[in-house]
């Protein structure tokens, strides 16, 4: 016990090297004393050892199973390390051991959207409750948008806006949302705020630019790409979308120059990103659209 003080005095005082080596020592003479298997994993983990933090918990865990803060450090490591799955798994046996515990159902619902377990991530987020599910929003969002309800989705976003202050980031993933659900006219509008309250948002423009494709209105939609690409001279994607939206004037016109325009566009939408997807389907567009 004395070894185990002397190293939690250490790391108190910022030693944690030397607390390592006694924690190391007290695990030595008794192999399950708990307590220093997860000072060891804490200690390891503040040093960014997170391989020797993660083997420290997991025994932790293998002594003593109900121990919420241990299980709780243990979904951490994994976090730590890019392990998800294991992660998810670690956070749902934390919340089955305290379900009052916000943070780690928060933990769990996260965890489950980056690691693509989407229906998971719902659940999580509905088990927290109408109370404390408000802070999920986000998560619940992309846990929706993962399983392609984007109605939800869209529904989701709605709740995250405040009227006096709307958040432009969620009224362009509210965009995204309605230009995945094939909601045109609202993407548009929700879209138009956000470049209304953050002008420079090149991402937006691009984005509206397709809505207005979709809607037919090849003229707004060349202004927003033309705006995209003074914000980022390098967004490839915005040529692209420039270029179909030029071809298309063509073909609404007759008047072949914008055809040539296009063509352009996409020329140096393929020099910027000579690796973008569909890039066969790109020159293909290319080689039928060259008179």
């Amino acid at each position: 016990m004395n070894l185990y003080l002397d190293a939690v005095a250490l790391r108190e005082l910022g030693q944690d090297r030397l607390a390592i080596e006694k924690l190391n020592e007290v695990i030595k003479a008794d192999p399950k004393f708990v307590l220093a298997y997860s000072e060891l994993g804490k200690t390891s983990r503040k040093l960014g050892d997170h391989e020797r933090a993660l083997a420290a918990f997991k025994q932790a865990v293998k002594l003593d199973a109900w121990s919420f803060e241990y299980q709780f450090n243990l979904a951490q490591s994994y976090e730590d390390m890019k392990k998800l799955p294991q992660a998810t798994d670690a956070y749902a046996r934390a919340v089955e051991l305290d379900p009052n515990s916000f943070d780690a159902l928060a933990k769990a619902a996260d965890c489950s959207v980056k690691a693509g377990q989407y229906a998971r991530a719902q659940a999580f987020c509905q088990q927290a409750g109408e109370g404390r599910s408000q802070k999920l929003l986000p998560v619940l969002a992309k846990a929706y948008e993962g399983q392609k309800d984007y109605v939800r989705a869209i529904g989701v976003y709605e709740r995250m806006l405040t009227p006096q202050s709307p958040d432009p980031n969620v009224l362009v993933s509210l965009g995204l949302a309605c230009v995945k659900a094939e909601r045109y006219e609202q993407g548009r509008d929700a879209l138009i705020s956000a470049t209304q309250i953050r002008p420079q948002d090149g991402h937006a423009y691009r984005h509206l630019g397709y809505c207005f494709i979709k809607l037919g209105d090849l003229d707004q939609a060349m202004q927003a790409y033309q705006k995209a690409i003074e914000l980022d001279g390098n967004d490839w994607e915005a040529y692209r979308g420039l270029g179909v939206a030029c071809t298309l004037k063509a073909d609404q016109t007759g008047d072949d120059r914008w055809r040539q325009q296009g063509v352009r566009h996409w020329r140096r939408s393929l020099d910027i990103n000579p690796d973008q997807p569909k890039r066969q389907a790109l020159e293909k567009l290319i080689r039928d659209n060259v008179r």
